[in-house]
């Protein structure tokens, strides 16, 4: 591509955008390079590329490649047998395990084989290259490790144990009764590497030693005593093995790395090219782009710069098909010249494998994009602005092939007028037969006619708001716009005067042209505005009835749900009823034994005749579970009755799905059944029966009522020793509820002596509760027992 047209359509700061994206300082050195291809083999690459990034992106998977560093020059300089220092060799090292944990990651995915193909390059071997750093070099490339090898583990324990006997000898000489008086400080510091103390250049000859410094007053000299310049030499000579020591680790390190110099090359580029496809990803993404389809035609559908702010840049439709030509006229700042580089943006980013911010996208690949945009005028070669813009032009004569996009913005202007138009069309119809697709914008009245008259060219107008005499920014195909540079001036704030002159001194045809284009441009905005508004309702109407369609739906269901819920209420009921009486019938069995077998030993065992009593108590009590039990099982087994005839307003009930009301409506084979709470339930009238409850005026009526049943885990005991009243009182009614749900006859509730408080609160509970036949004391007032009404539901 033309490196002119990519500065003249703002590329270089897509690519900016881009490489602010990149995580790795090759990817986005890669990003800032980014140029448009004009193969279009390796533009479906690339966007395959951008396509695979974009769903590992979305899907959270895309691999971490921050902290990848550019360390070619480093590998370079150590493959040469330059020492690097270990700041370098941690980045190498980070670069490697970055790089192998992308390979990896890659490596998991099978949505991304062209992304795993760029990461094939990356030697797993390096690995073992960065284990040899990292065993060596501090994680933050500061020094190395003590541990990097036994010398010099010893040797900087020889330097530190050194240090510490001059700095103590330093200070017991600062803390001695014969050098204290002729010392400035009585701190140690340093001078040049060596530990020194701060003496009064008075005091010179007191204190024997090497004069390191001065300060700049004169008034201290930094001396060494002589006490401590054997220790401190010591410790230079062994600080000097140290930095040998250190040298060769880092020598031998950087020739591991010169050896593998080739392979971190390759490890950076294969993570920059994985980082830039990611980052084309993330800023397609950004801007909402769409994947381009490949076809011989032009076809922009709501496109929006991809520059401007996405929320308040209005998107633009150029359906362009086959034309080989189109002019582009309106009002100044209408946005020509924004549709212009709209246009040419999004070939250039769909050939940079980025996808251009639009709602549908089709387009050729282009070889060359020339775009003649802006005022080029030089002082320095003489060249005014119409010289200028011609050179331009000669150059996009010579260069544009068939396959090329051509963009011109106010195409020969800036020369008289009559002349630029007619130069306009002859180039307009040159160019239409070299480029694939020529884009001019103009304000010549004679062009538009041309493209109006010509096949294969068309007209494209800006729009103009005439209530508010401002652009619309958007592009309407098939017509031609006009300037309104009058309005526009007017509303700019121009004598009215002066424009109602500029007006008379029209030509009546051209005035009355540009009325009839004013008000065709009109008649298609209002056309256009009816349709959006039609298109709304629609959309609205089928909105709607997607809801009622969905609503309905809803509803279907949770009446099968409520169905089904109460089938299953039923057989769970005729199920406990079953295994209840079963368990009846075994109890009064073996009660029966009992009483034949102690009937029969009565003679011998007279004793026994006294437990005959609590024997046949116990009897009657399992007579009347079991007969009870049955009548359960019976009521729950009969078939429901038919109903009469039934009308609205009719108290009705089904009372194996807990629901009572009454009948709101009769439709068909179904009724629909509200109570007092305004419920509503839909069932069929086959299930319903009249119900006796509604017709009391005393009971308040019920749409669906939720009918709990027995539970088999109830207590017959509830102990509240411990509790205080209100807590007792609380625990009472909640025990009470669920003991007669149980189906209990009695309970007993353990309350304790103590103050009373808890018993009265209890029993004054007791007293209160509508389930309670009665209650009497036990086990001498520490407890009551308590008589239940027949189990059932209020």
């Amino acid at each position: 591509m033309e490196g002119e047209a990519l500065e003249a359509l703002e590329f270089p700061a897509i690519a900016e955008r881009v490489a602010a994206a990149a995580a790795s300082a090759y990817g986005a050195e890669l990003a800032r390079g980014l140029a448009p291809s004009p193969d279009p083999g390796e533009v479906a690459r690339r966007q395959a590329l951008t396509g695979e990034a974009v769903g590992l992106v979305e899907a959270s998977a895309e691999p971490a490649l921050h902290g990848i560093g550019d360390v070619r020059a480093a590998a370079e300089r150590a493959a040469r047998g330059g020492a690097l220092a270990p700041g370098e060799l941690a980045e190498i090292a980070a670069a490697i395990r970055g790089a192998l944990a992308a390979r990896g990651a890659l490596g998991e995915t099978e949505d991304a084989p062209l992304l795993r193909a760029l990461a094939e390059p990356v030697d797993p071997a390096l690995g073992g290259l960065a284990d040899r750093i990292e065993a060596s070099v501090e994680p933050d490339g500061s020094d190395l490790k003590d541990t990097a090898s036994p010398l010099l583990r010893r040797l900087r324990r020889d330097v530190r144990t050194s240090g510490e006997r001059v700095a103590e000898e330093l200070r017991r000489l600062a803390r001695s009764r014969d050098l204290r008086q002729h010392l400035q400080e009585d701190f140690v510091t340093q001078r040049g590497g060596r530990a020194v103390l701060a003496v009064k250049a008075s005091a010179r000859s007191a204190v024997p030693g090497v004069v390191h410094d001065a300060s700049s007053s004169g008034e201290t000299l930094f001396v060494e005593p002589f006490a401590v310049v054997e220790l401190a030499n010591r410790r230079s000579e062994a600080a000097g093995e140290e930095r040998d020591e250190a040298e060769r680790i880092l020598r031998e390190l950087s020739a591991a790395v010169g050896e593998r110099a080739d392979a971190l090359r390759a490890l950076v580029e294969a993570t920059g090219a994985i980082d830039l496809a990611l980052a084309c990803a993330a800023v397609s993404r950004g801007w909402r782009g769409t994947p381009v389809e490949r076809s011989d035609e032009v076809r922009l559908v709501a496109a929006r710069h991809p520059l401007l702010d996405a929320a308040t840049a209005v998107p633009i439709d150029l359906d362009l098909g086959g034309l080989r030509a189109l002019v582009v006229s309106g009002p100044n700042t209408g946005g020509k010249t924004v549709a212009l580089k709209t246009l040419g943006l999004a070939a250039l980013l769909h050939q940079s494998g980025l996808r251009p911010p639009a709602g549908r996208a089709a387009l050729p690949v282009f070889d060359r994009v020339l775009a003649v945009v802006g005022d080029r005028q030089s002082i320095e070669m003489s060249l005014s602005t119409f010289s200028a813009h011609l050179g331009d032009l000669i150059a996009v004569l010579r260069a544009a092939t068939p396959r090329s996009l051509v963009l011109v913005d106010e195409l020969a202007s800036g020369t008289d007028p009559v002349e630029g138009s007619a130069l306009a069309q002859a180039l307009m119809a040159r160019l239409a037969g070299l480029a694939r697709l020529t884009v001019v914008t103009t304000h010549y009245a004679e062009l538009k006619e041309w493209a109006s008259a010509t096949d294969g060219a068309a007209n494209a107008a800006t729009a103009f708001d005439p209530e508010t005499q401002e652009p619309l920014y958007r592009v309407a195909l098939g017509r031609p716009g006009t300037s309104h540079a009058l309005e526009t001036a007017e509303r700019l704030g121009l004598d009215p005067d002066v424009v109602a002159d500029a007006t008379a001194r029209i030509a009546p045809e051209r005035r009355r042209v540009a009325e009839l284009l004013a008000e065709a441009e009109n008649a298609a905005r209002a056309g256009a505005e009816s349709r959006d508004a039609a298109a709304r309702e629609r959309d609205e109407a089928a909105r709607a009835a997607a809801g009622a369609e969905a609503r309905e739906a809803e509803l279907q269901g949770e009446i099968e749900r409520v169905h089904a819920s109460a089938a299953r209420e039923r057989d769970r009921a005729v199920a406990e009823a079953e295994h209840e009486l079963a368990e009846a019938r075994a109890e009064l069995r073996a009660l029966r034994d009992e009483i034949r077998a102690a009937r029969r030993l009565q003679r011998r065992v007279p004793r026994e005749a006294d437990a005959e009593p609590e024997r046949d108590r116990r009897l009657g009590g399992a007579s009347e579970r079991a007969a009870k039990a049955e009548r359960a099982l019976r009521k729950l087994r009969e078939p429901l009755p038919l109903t009469g005839p039934l009308a609205p307003g009719d108290p009705v009930e089904v009372p194996e799905l807990g629901v009572r009301g009454t009948i709101a409506a009769l439709e068909g084979a179904e009724a629909e059944v509200v109570g007092a709470a305004g419920q509503r339930v839909r069932i069929p009238v086959a299930r319903l029966r009249p119900s006796a409850d509604l017709t009391e005026p005393e009971e308040p009526q019920t749409a669906v009522r939720v009918v709990a049943s027995a539970r088999s885990d109830v207590s017959d005991e509830l102990d509240l020793r411990g509790r205080r009243a209100e807590e007792a009182r609380a625990a009472v009614r909640s025990f009470v509820d669920d003991a007669v749900l149980a189906g209990l006859a009695s309970v007993r509730v353990i309350h304790g002596r103590g103050t009373g408080a808890v018993r009265a609160a209890v029993r004054d509970e007791l007293a209160r509760h509508p389930l309670v036949e009665g209650f009497e004391s036990d086990s001498a007032d520490g407890a009551t027992v308590v008589a239940l009404a027949d189990g059932g539901h209020r």
